[in-house]
Protein backbone atom coordinates (compact mmCIF):
# COMPACT_ATOMS: atom_id res chain seq x y z
CA UNK A 1 0.00 0.00 0.00
CA UNK A 2 1.12 3.55 -0.62
CA UNK A 3 1.35 5.49 2.65
CA UNK A 4 0.05 8.96 1.92
CA UNK A 5 0.54 12.51 3.08
CA UNK A 6 -1.10 15.72 1.92
CA UNK A 7 0.13 17.16 -1.36
CA UNK A 8 -0.16 20.32 -3.40
CA UNK A 9 -0.30 20.31 -7.18
CA UNK A 10 2.56 21.95 -9.07
CA UNK A 11 1.63 23.51 -12.37
CA UNK A 12 3.31 22.39 -15.62
CA UNK A 13 4.72 19.23 -14.07
CA UNK A 14 3.45 15.77 -15.04
CA UNK A 15 1.26 14.49 -12.25
CA UNK A 16 2.56 11.50 -10.29
CA UNK A 17 1.22 9.56 -7.29
CA UNK A 18 -2.00 11.58 -7.30
CA UNK A 19 -4.37 8.62 -7.39
CA UNK A 20 -4.25 4.87 -6.99
CA UNK A 21 -5.88 1.69 -5.74
CA UNK A 22 -4.70 0.11 -2.49
CA UNK A 23 -7.16 -2.77 -2.12
CA UNK A 24 -9.49 -4.83 -4.31
CA UNK A 25 -12.22 -7.34 -3.55
CA UNK A 26 -14.86 -9.32 -5.44
CA UNK A 27 -18.37 -8.36 -4.47
CA UNK A 28 -21.36 -10.75 -4.23
CA UNK A 29 -22.46 -10.08 -7.83
CA UNK A 30 -19.04 -11.07 -9.17
CA UNK A 31 -17.80 -7.59 -9.99
CA UNK A 32 -14.77 -5.82 -8.52
CA UNK A 33 -14.51 -3.08 -5.89
CA UNK A 34 -11.35 -0.97 -5.71
CA UNK A 35 -10.51 1.20 -2.69
CA UNK A 36 -7.84 3.89 -2.68
CA UNK A 37 -7.52 7.61 -3.14
CA UNK A 38 -7.88 10.35 -5.74
CA UNK A 39 -6.37 13.81 -6.02
CA UNK A 40 -8.38 16.83 -4.92
CA UNK A 41 -7.30 20.37 -5.80
CA UNK A 42 -8.68 21.69 -2.52
CA UNK A 43 -8.03 18.85 -0.06
CA UNK A 44 -4.93 16.95 -1.17
CA UNK A 45 -6.45 13.46 -1.43
CA UNK A 46 -9.94 12.08 -1.12
CA UNK A 47 -10.75 8.49 -0.29
CA UNK A 48 -12.19 6.70 -3.31
CA UNK A 49 -14.28 3.61 -4.09
CA UNK A 50 -14.79 2.31 -7.61
CA UNK A 51 -16.96 -0.56 -8.83
CA UNK A 52 -15.75 -2.21 -12.04
CA UNK A 53 -17.28 -4.80 -14.37
CA UNK A 54 -15.17 -7.91 -13.85
CA UNK A 55 -15.58 -9.08 -17.45
CA UNK A 56 -14.70 -5.87 -19.27
CA UNK A 57 -13.02 -3.52 -16.81
CA UNK A 58 -15.65 -0.84 -17.45
CA UNK A 59 -16.38 1.44 -14.48
CA UNK A 60 -19.91 0.91 -13.10
CA UNK A 61 -19.64 3.72 -10.54
CA UNK A 62 -16.99 5.63 -8.65
CA UNK A 63 -17.37 7.81 -5.60
CA UNK A 64 -15.04 9.98 -3.53
CA UNK A 65 -15.34 10.64 0.19
CA UNK A 66 -13.52 13.27 2.19
CA UNK A 67 -13.48 15.88 4.90
CA UNK A 68 -11.53 19.14 4.83
CA UNK A 69 -8.10 17.51 4.47
CA UNK A 70 -6.56 14.38 2.97
CA UNK A 71 -8.31 11.01 3.33
CA UNK A 72 -7.58 7.56 1.88
CA UNK A 73 -8.69 3.93 2.00
CA UNK A 74 -6.22 1.07 2.49
CA UNK A 75 -8.57 -1.92 2.68
CA UNK A 76 -12.06 -2.86 1.51
CA UNK A 77 -14.36 -5.83 2.13
CA UNK A 78 -17.99 -6.71 1.46
CA UNK A 79 -20.30 -6.19 4.42
CA UNK A 80 -22.78 -8.59 5.96
CA UNK A 81 -25.56 -6.55 4.27
CA UNK A 82 -24.03 -6.83 0.75
CA UNK A 83 -22.55 -3.35 0.84
CA UNK A 84 -18.91 -2.39 1.51
CA UNK A 85 -16.68 -1.40 4.40
CA UNK A 86 -13.54 0.57 3.59
CA UNK A 87 -10.95 1.63 6.16
CA UNK A 88 -7.96 3.95 6.22
CA UNK A 89 -7.58 7.44 7.61
CA UNK A 90 -9.31 10.79 7.66
CA UNK A 91 -7.72 14.15 8.47
CA UNK A 92 -10.20 16.54 10.06
CA UNK A 93 -8.18 19.13 11.96
CA UNK A 94 -5.17 19.51 9.63
CA UNK A 95 -3.33 17.66 6.89
CA UNK A 96 -0.98 15.79 9.25
CA UNK A 97 -3.36 14.52 11.94
CA UNK A 98 -4.79 11.23 10.61
CA UNK A 99 -7.55 9.43 12.47
CA UNK A 100 -8.41 5.77 11.88
CA UNK A 101 -11.56 5.73 9.80
CA UNK A 102 -14.19 3.22 8.65
CA UNK A 103 -16.81 3.95 6.04
CA UNK A 104 -19.77 1.62 5.53
CA UNK A 105 -21.82 1.91 2.33
CA UNK A 106 -24.69 0.20 0.57
CA UNK A 107 -24.23 -1.73 -2.67
CA UNK A 108 -24.19 1.52 -4.69
CA UNK A 109 -21.56 3.28 -2.59
CA UNK A 110 -24.02 5.43 -0.61
CA UNK A 111 -22.73 6.15 2.90
CA UNK A 112 -24.55 4.35 5.70
CA UNK A 113 -22.03 5.08 8.46
CA UNK A 114 -18.76 6.98 8.77
CA UNK A 115 -16.74 6.57 11.96
CA UNK A 116 -13.39 7.64 13.36
CA UNK A 117 -11.44 5.91 16.12
CA UNK A 118 -8.53 6.70 18.39
CA UNK A 119 -10.00 9.46 20.58
CA UNK A 120 -8.09 12.21 18.81
CA UNK A 121 -4.73 10.41 18.64
CA UNK A 122 -2.88 9.90 15.36
CA UNK A 123 -4.06 6.56 13.98
CA UNK A 124 -4.62 4.67 10.73
CA UNK A 125 -6.26 1.39 9.72
CA UNK A 126 -4.39 -0.74 7.18
CA UNK A 127 -6.65 -3.80 7.15
CA UNK A 128 -10.23 -4.82 7.91
CA UNK A 129 -11.76 -8.28 8.14
CA UNK A 130 -15.39 -9.34 8.33
CA UNK A 131 -16.13 -11.44 11.41
CA UNK A 132 -18.27 -14.54 11.43
CA UNK A 133 -21.89 -13.67 12.13
CA UNK A 134 -21.51 -9.92 12.45
CA UNK A 135 -19.03 -7.14 13.00
CA UNK A 136 -15.55 -6.26 11.75
CA UNK A 137 -12.01 -5.97 13.07
CA UNK A 138 -9.69 -3.10 12.06
CA UNK A 139 -5.90 -3.30 12.40
CA UNK A 140 -3.38 -0.48 12.25
CA UNK A 141 -1.52 1.79 14.63
CA UNK A 142 -2.11 4.55 17.16
CA UNK A 143 0.25 7.34 18.25
CA UNK A 144 -0.86 9.68 21.02
CA UNK A 145 1.41 12.57 19.93
CA UNK A 146 3.99 13.10 17.20
CA UNK A 147 6.85 12.59 19.69
CA UNK A 148 5.86 9.25 21.23
CA UNK A 149 5.92 5.63 20.08
CA UNK A 150 3.42 4.17 17.67
CA UNK A 151 1.59 1.09 18.97
CA UNK A 152 -0.46 -1.65 17.38
CA UNK A 153 -4.13 -0.68 17.45
CA UNK A 154 -6.99 -3.14 17.03
CA UNK A 155 -10.62 -2.00 16.96
CA UNK A 156 -13.61 -4.33 16.92
CA UNK A 157 -16.83 -2.75 15.68
CA UNK A 158 -20.41 -3.83 15.08
CA UNK A 159 -22.24 -3.69 11.76
CA UNK A 160 -22.96 0.02 12.27
CA UNK A 161 -19.35 0.92 12.98
CA UNK A 162 -19.81 1.38 16.73
CA UNK A 163 -16.82 0.38 18.86
CA UNK A 164 -17.12 -2.89 20.81
CA UNK A 165 -13.54 -2.90 22.12
CA UNK A 166 -10.10 -1.51 21.37
CA UNK A 167 -6.67 -2.95 22.07
CA UNK A 168 -3.35 -1.06 22.14
CA UNK A 169 -0.21 -3.21 22.11
CA UNK A 170 3.31 -1.82 21.94
CA UNK A 171 6.94 -2.41 22.76
CA UNK A 172 9.06 0.06 24.68
CA UNK A 173 12.67 0.90 23.95
CA UNK A 174 15.48 0.72 26.51
CA UNK A 175 16.48 4.30 25.73
CA UNK A 176 13.67 6.73 26.58
CA UNK A 177 14.92 9.15 23.91
CA UNK A 178 14.34 6.57 21.15
CA UNK A 179 11.01 6.56 19.38
CA UNK A 180 10.03 3.06 18.27
CA UNK A 181 7.15 2.15 16.04
CA UNK A 182 4.93 -0.93 16.05
CA UNK A 183 2.13 -1.39 13.54
CA UNK A 184 -0.33 -4.07 12.48
CA UNK A 185 -0.75 -4.31 8.72
CA UNK A 186 -2.89 -7.44 8.55
CA UNK A 187 -5.14 -9.55 10.74
CA UNK A 188 -7.00 -12.84 10.31
CA UNK A 189 -9.41 -14.76 12.52
CA UNK A 190 -7.95 -17.78 14.33
CA UNK A 191 -9.79 -21.12 14.53
CA UNK A 192 -10.22 -20.79 18.31
CA UNK A 193 -11.96 -17.41 18.21
CA UNK A 194 -8.91 -15.18 18.65
CA UNK A 195 -6.87 -13.48 15.95
CA UNK A 196 -3.45 -13.56 14.29
CA UNK A 197 -1.74 -10.26 13.53
CA UNK A 198 1.35 -9.36 11.50
CA UNK A 199 3.21 -6.15 10.70
CA UNK A 200 6.40 -4.64 12.09
CA UNK A 201 7.75 -4.46 15.68
CA UNK A 202 10.33 -2.08 17.10
CA UNK A 203 10.88 -0.09 13.95
CA UNK A 204 12.96 3.06 14.41
CA UNK A 205 13.12 6.15 12.24
CA UNK A 206 16.52 5.08 10.85
CA UNK A 207 15.84 1.38 10.16
CA UNK A 208 13.08 -1.14 9.92
CA UNK A 209 11.57 -3.34 12.59
CA UNK A 210 10.97 -7.07 12.82
CA UNK A 211 8.42 -9.11 10.92
CA UNK A 212 6.21 -10.74 13.54
CA UNK A 213 3.26 -13.01 14.15
CA UNK A 214 1.15 -12.24 17.21
CA UNK A 215 -1.71 -14.26 18.66
CA UNK A 216 -4.36 -12.19 20.41
CA UNK A 217 -7.42 -13.31 22.32
CA UNK A 218 -11.02 -12.77 21.28
CA UNK A 219 -10.95 -9.54 23.29
CA UNK A 220 -7.65 -8.26 21.90
CA UNK A 221 -5.19 -9.29 24.62
CA UNK A 222 -1.74 -10.27 23.34
CA UNK A 223 -1.07 -13.96 24.11
CA UNK A 224 2.30 -14.51 22.42
CA UNK A 225 4.55 -13.00 19.76
CA UNK A 226 7.09 -14.58 17.38
CA UNK A 227 9.66 -12.35 15.65
CA UNK A 228 11.43 -13.42 12.46
CA UNK A 229 13.48 -11.13 10.19
CA UNK A 230 14.05 -7.41 9.57
CA UNK A 231 11.19 -6.16 7.43
CA UNK A 232 7.42 -5.77 7.43
CA UNK A 233 4.66 -8.36 7.19
CA UNK A 234 2.03 -6.73 5.01
CA UNK A 235 -0.39 -9.65 4.69
CA UNK A 236 -1.19 -13.04 6.18
CA UNK A 237 -3.58 -15.91 5.60
CA UNK A 238 -4.89 -18.83 7.62
CA UNK A 239 -4.29 -21.80 5.32
CA UNK A 240 -7.25 -23.71 4.00
CA UNK A 241 -6.55 -26.70 6.25
CA UNK A 242 -6.60 -24.29 9.24
CA UNK A 243 -3.27 -25.72 10.41
CA UNK A 244 -0.90 -22.98 9.32
CA UNK A 245 -0.29 -19.28 8.77
CA UNK A 246 1.34 -17.75 5.70
CA UNK A 247 2.92 -14.28 5.94
CA UNK A 248 4.25 -12.14 3.10
CA UNK A 249 5.71 -8.66 2.75
CA UNK A 250 9.08 -6.96 2.36
CA UNK A 251 12.40 -8.05 3.85
CA UNK A 252 15.83 -6.43 4.05
CA UNK A 253 18.40 -8.54 2.21
CA UNK A 254 21.76 -6.79 2.57
CA UNK A 255 21.48 -3.52 0.67
CA UNK A 256 18.45 -4.77 -1.24
CA UNK A 257 14.80 -5.14 -0.36
CA UNK A 258 13.06 -8.35 -1.47
CA UNK A 259 9.60 -9.85 -1.24
CA UNK A 260 9.29 -12.73 1.22
CA UNK A 261 6.89 -15.58 1.94
CA UNK A 262 7.03 -17.73 5.06
CA UNK A 263 4.76 -20.30 6.64
CA UNK A 264 4.29 -21.20 10.29
CA UNK A 265 2.20 -23.57 12.35
CA UNK A 266 -0.50 -22.18 14.64
CA UNK A 267 2.08 -21.59 17.37
CA UNK A 268 4.22 -19.41 15.13
CA UNK A 269 6.98 -21.98 14.56
CA UNK A 270 8.47 -21.86 11.07
CA UNK A 271 7.07 -24.70 8.95
CA UNK A 272 9.46 -24.50 5.98
CA UNK A 273 13.22 -25.13 6.13
CA UNK A 274 13.89 -21.63 4.80
CA UNK A 275 12.07 -18.39 4.11
CA UNK A 276 11.20 -17.83 0.43
CA UNK A 277 12.44 -14.59 -1.12
CA UNK A 278 11.75 -13.10 -4.53
CA UNK A 279 13.34 -10.28 -6.47
CA UNK A 280 16.54 -9.14 -8.11
CA UNK A 281 19.37 -6.78 -7.40
CA UNK A 282 17.22 -3.77 -6.57
CA UNK A 283 13.98 -2.86 -4.81
CA UNK A 284 11.02 -5.20 -4.44
CA UNK A 285 7.93 -4.59 -2.33
CA UNK A 286 5.42 -7.29 -1.38
CA UNK A 287 2.04 -5.68 -0.83
CA UNK A 288 -0.70 -8.34 -0.74
CA UNK A 289 -0.64 -12.14 -0.51
CA UNK A 290 -3.56 -14.54 -0.91
CA UNK A 291 -3.74 -18.29 -0.60
CA UNK A 292 -5.10 -19.53 -3.91
CA UNK A 293 -7.90 -22.04 -4.34
CA UNK A 294 -5.39 -24.76 -5.32
CA UNK A 295 -3.49 -24.30 -2.04
CA UNK A 296 -0.67 -22.20 -3.47
CA UNK A 297 0.06 -18.51 -2.92
CA UNK A 298 -0.03 -15.32 -4.98
CA UNK A 299 1.69 -12.05 -4.09
CA UNK A 300 1.29 -8.61 -5.69
CA UNK A 301 3.83 -5.84 -5.37
CA UNK A 302 6.49 -3.72 -7.02
CA UNK A 303 9.79 -4.49 -8.77
CA UNK A 304 12.50 -2.29 -10.21
CA UNK A 305 14.75 -5.27 -10.96
CA UNK A 306 12.45 -6.79 -13.58
CA UNK A 307 10.01 -5.58 -16.23
CA UNK A 308 10.10 -2.75 -18.73
CA UNK A 309 9.65 0.45 -16.71
CA UNK A 310 11.31 2.26 -13.84
CA UNK A 311 9.08 0.19 -11.57
CA UNK A 312 6.51 -2.40 -12.61
CA UNK A 313 3.54 -4.14 -11.06
CA UNK A 314 4.81 -7.53 -9.92
CA UNK A 315 2.82 -10.78 -9.60
CA UNK A 316 4.33 -13.92 -8.07
CA UNK A 317 2.56 -17.26 -7.82
CA UNK A 318 3.83 -20.37 -6.05
CA UNK A 319 2.69 -23.84 -5.11
CA UNK A 320 1.76 -24.84 -1.55
CA UNK A 321 5.42 -25.13 -0.45
CA UNK A 322 6.54 -21.83 -1.94
CA UNK A 323 8.10 -23.48 -4.99
CA UNK A 324 7.00 -23.66 -8.62
CA UNK A 325 7.46 -19.90 -8.87
CA UNK A 326 5.92 -18.01 -11.79
CA UNK A 327 6.66 -14.27 -12.06
CA UNK A 328 4.91 -11.68 -14.21
CA UNK A 329 5.36 -7.93 -14.55
CA UNK A 330 2.95 -5.32 -15.91
CA UNK A 331 3.65 -1.72 -16.81
CA UNK A 332 4.78 0.87 -19.29
CA UNK A 333 7.75 3.24 -19.27
CA UNK A 334 7.45 4.96 -15.90
CA UNK A 335 6.50 3.86 -12.38
CA UNK A 336 3.71 1.31 -12.09
CA UNK A 337 3.08 -0.12 -8.62
CA UNK A 338 0.90 -3.03 -7.54
CA UNK A 339 -0.86 -3.09 -4.18
CA UNK A 340 -4.24 -4.84 -3.96
CA UNK A 341 -4.79 -8.43 -5.14
CA UNK A 342 -7.79 -10.76 -5.22
CA UNK A 343 -8.30 -14.22 -6.71
CA UNK A 344 -11.21 -14.35 -9.14
CA UNK A 345 -13.75 -17.21 -9.45
CA UNK A 346 -11.93 -18.53 -12.56
CA UNK A 347 -8.67 -18.81 -10.52
CA UNK A 348 -7.19 -15.75 -12.20
CA UNK A 349 -6.53 -12.45 -10.40
CA UNK A 350 -7.30 -8.76 -10.34
CA UNK A 351 -4.49 -6.41 -9.31
CA UNK A 352 -4.83 -2.73 -8.47
CA UNK A 353 -2.26 -0.04 -7.83
CA UNK A 354 -1.07 3.08 -9.59
CA UNK A 355 0.45 4.16 -12.90
CA UNK A 356 2.60 7.22 -13.56
CA UNK A 357 3.09 6.63 -17.27
CA UNK A 358 1.87 9.79 -19.00
CA UNK A 359 0.17 11.14 -15.89
CA UNK A 360 -1.22 9.80 -12.62
CA UNK A 361 -3.79 7.02 -12.79
CA UNK A 362 -5.35 4.15 -10.88
CA UNK A 363 -4.08 0.85 -12.27
CA UNK A 364 -6.30 -2.22 -12.57
CA UNK A 365 -5.93 -5.38 -14.58
CA UNK A 366 -7.40 -8.87 -14.72
CA UNK A 367 -5.13 -11.80 -15.49
CA UNK A 368 -5.56 -15.52 -16.04
CA UNK A 369 -4.24 -18.15 -13.63
CA UNK A 370 -0.90 -18.20 -15.50
CA UNK A 371 -0.60 -14.38 -15.27
CA UNK A 372 -1.42 -13.61 -18.91
CA UNK A 373 -3.67 -10.56 -19.14
CA UNK A 374 -7.38 -10.77 -19.93
CA UNK A 375 -7.75 -7.01 -19.83
CA UNK A 376 -5.63 -4.10 -18.73
CA UNK A 377 -6.88 -0.74 -17.52
CA UNK A 378 -3.69 1.09 -16.50
CA UNK A 379 -5.12 4.59 -16.81
CA UNK A 380 -8.29 5.01 -14.79
CA UNK A 381 -8.86 8.68 -14.09
CA UNK A 382 -12.04 9.07 -11.99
Amino acid sequence: MLILASCNKTEDVTEQYMRGGNSVTVDPDGNVIVAGYNYSTSKGYEAALMKVNAETGAVIWDTMYGNSYSDAFYSVKSTHERGYIAVGFSNKSNASSPAMMALITDANGKILASKQYGNGAYSQAFNVISLEGSGYLLAGYIQKTSSVDRDIYLVKINNLGDTLWTSTIGAKGNNPSDTIHDAAYAVVAAPDGGYFVTGSLKGYESYGGKIFLMKVSATGDSLWTRKYYTGIGFSLALTQDKLGIAIAGSIQNGNNQDIFLLKTDLEGNLAWPAIKTFGGSGFEYGATMVETSDGGFAISGITDSKGSGLQDVYLITTNSTGGGVVERTYGEGDNEQGFGLVEMPDKGFCITGLSNSGGSYTFLNRVNQDGSQRWDKPKYLP
